[in-house]
């Protein structure tokens, strides 16, 4: 058996998951205001490769189970930047719509439960202090039933919006890559 491996790949992955650390730590920092920059950057990395890891088990699980022809398509694109030519060459870009789509929805779910699982870990804070606190700080209900918005879930909003940069900013990238790529 010969082994490949896809150094280009492995080497933007890297590239990418250094840009999506320390983007999501800043976000944390700034949303989660009682994390220091130290704390939400190992955070955002222990996060971060939880769901890489996850991601790539899942990937390695399912692509047994795909055609021929779309796997080679997925080993085209990862080995040589381009789609090979098959039947499947014009109906991949909607999968791939669908696929990132689905990627960017198990990426929040995954580092979202990564960071309860951190502080539960860590001891952070107990669900029953965590609990106390945000009764102290809504001051009863009054709030909620008086129309005023309140975010019910910091944390899940933190991560999402640190997902969504994080990944703007690779999309980005991918773009000024592909631009590149065409000229």
């Amino acid at each position: 058996m010969i082994w490949i491996l896809p150094l280009r790949a492995i080497a933007f992955q890297s590239l990418f998951l250094l840009l999506a650390i320390s983007l999501e730590a800043l976000v944390l920092f700034k949303l989660l205001t009682d994390l220091d920059y130290k704390a939400s950057a190992r955070y955002s990395m222990s996060m971060n490769l939880f769901s890489t890891v996850v991601g790539w088990l899942v990937f390695f699980s399912v692509q047994v189970f795909l055609p021929a022809d779309l796997r080679i398509q997925l080993i085209s694109y990862f080995f040589f930047e381009q789609f090979f030519p098959n039947s499947w060459a014009n109906r991949v870009t909607p999968i791939l719509v669908m696929t990132m789509l689905g990627i960017f929805i198990g990426v929040f779910f995954l580092e979202y439960w990564g960071l309860i699982l951190l502080e539960r870990i860590l001891e952070k804070r107990k669900p029953e202090e965590m609990q106390e606190a945000r009764k102290r700080i809504r001051g009863g209900y009054s709030r909620l039933e008086s129309g005023i918005p309140f975010k019910q879930n910091n944390q899940a909003y933190a991560v999402l919006v640190a997902n969504a940069c994080s990944f703007s900013v690779i999309l980005f990238l991918l773009f000024i890559r592909w631009l590149e790529r065409i000229r």
